[in-house]
């Protein structure tokens, strides 16, 4: 039975964002995945990366922080990985970035003794805008370069792809069609779930 590990960031619980991973937990779960999850705010992790976690490029072994090393363990085992987020100034927020710097790190998330196994990652990324003005000046490019060309590929995931849930905040959306817009993107993330085992 395969693994999957919900890793997401949002500074409210009554978000969509949290919203969005209750569906992706749910479906996960009935496609008959492992799952479980990290909420980076609630678990209160710092993403400033200190001294200790900086990477010892002639150490792939190094023992990192007790924060990073525990983290690590939570996902050695893992086949797949979902990370859920808002996107903020056209990337993810901070605390996000943070935890890549630090847990994603030389000889666990890459290098030639890494210790993740894992074989897929799906990027939810929620973002306020519409499409059409999100596309025209090529932010989907940059964030799918970035995520899948580089961060996943860097660390040997071949098998990466960044599901883009548009207009977030429903601005184009009529207050007759509203619970139905959300409806959709929450269909949206599921069948990225139902997909992986398709």
């Amino acid at each position: 039975m395969k693994k999957l590990h919900i890793i997401w960031s949002h500074p409210r619980i009554d978000s969509l964002t949290a919203q969005m991973v209750k569906v992706i937990k749910q479906q996960a779960i009935e496609q008959g995945l492992t799952t479980s999850e990290l909420d980076l705010y609630r678990a209160n992790f710092n993403p400033v990366l200190p001294i200790e976690d900086e990477p010892d490029w002639s150490n792939p072994n190094k023992v990192y922080s007790t924060e990073v090393m525990q983290l690590a363990d939570q996902i050695t085992d893992k086949d797949i990985i979902v990370f859920v987020f808002p996107v903020w100034w056209y990337s993810f927020p901070a605390i996000l970035k943070g935890y890549l710097d630090r847990v994603w790190n030389f000889g666990l998330a890459y290098g030639a003794e890494h210790k993740f196994s894992i074989q897929t990652i799906r990027w939810i990324a929620l973002v306020g805008d519409v499409k059409h003005a999100f596309e025209k000046r090529g932010n989907d490019q940059h964030i799918v370069h970035l995520l899948d060309k580089s961060i996943s590929s860097y660390g040997g995931v071949t098998d990466s792809k960044v599901e883009f849930l548009y207009d977030t905040l429903g601005s184009e959306v009529t207050d007759s069609d509203r619970e139905q817009h959300y409806q959709r993107l929450f269909e949206q993330a599921k069948n990225v779930i139902k997909q992986l085992v398709a």
